[in-house]
């Protein structure tokens, strides 16, 4: 799982206290467009360090770490199987890094499932969100995503949307609205990492 085993234990296993899948829960001040949210880890110093490793240094084996449960949330979501998985898109056009950190979840889950990638979501915004502060974050998700073609029939399907990190949830509730305006029946969220901010 490209992380040895004494860290392993010391980091993952210390922090799964159950099988159960790990759900978000929901804040209640705000309308939220997703119907589920799940994470498969939990951001701490030693996440973070190989979370940036993975992003930012292309180090690609480490994203099986990011993995770990994901059986156990499969096992969760099948009596209800998405139709139809979308990544969420980190820039409007090719960026530098050229791995994006959920392909390695995505990969397994497409198999699983033999289901089709929907690659008609773009980001049409070139900021970053990572640079904004939480109220901004919101404003800017309003305009940041768009369908390439808005005649795509997507009636009563199951939307799986595979991000990397889930800060403030601004991201995925955007994309989970455009879906949801554009006719699906439920939008399902899976994060590698759920941040310790707010």
């Amino acid at each position: 799982m490209a992380v040895c085993k004494p860290c392993t234990k010391n980091h993952y296993l210390s922090q799964k206290q159950n099988l159960k899948p790990k759900e978000v829960e929901l804040p209640l001040d705000r309308f939220v467009f997703y119907d589920e949210v799940y994470y498969l880890q939990r951001k701490g110093s030693f996440e973070r360090t190989i979370f940036q490793s993975l992003k930012f240094e292309n180090e690609r084996d480490l994203a099986k770490y990011f993995c770990l449960g994901q059986r156990t949330l499969a096992n969760h979501l099948k009596n209800d199987p998405p139709d139809l998985m979308t990544l969420v898109p980190s820039s409007p056009k090719a960026s530098p890094r050229p791995y994006h950190a959920s392909f390695a979840l995505f990969g397994k889950w497409e198999k699983l499932w033999k289901i089709r990638r929907d690659t008609n979501l773009r980001k049409v915004s070139v900021d970053r969100q990572s640079s904004l502060g939480f109220e901004k974050r919101f404003f800017h998700a309003k305009k940041a995503f768009k369908f390439t073609k808005s005649d795509r029939i997507m009636e009563g399907l199951h939307v799986l949307i595979v991000d990397d990190i889930f800060t403030t949830g601004a991201t995925v509730n955007e994309i989970a609205r455009l879906y949801k305006q554009a006719g699906v029946r439920k939008v399902t969220c899976v994060v590698l990492l759920l941040s310790g901010g707010d």
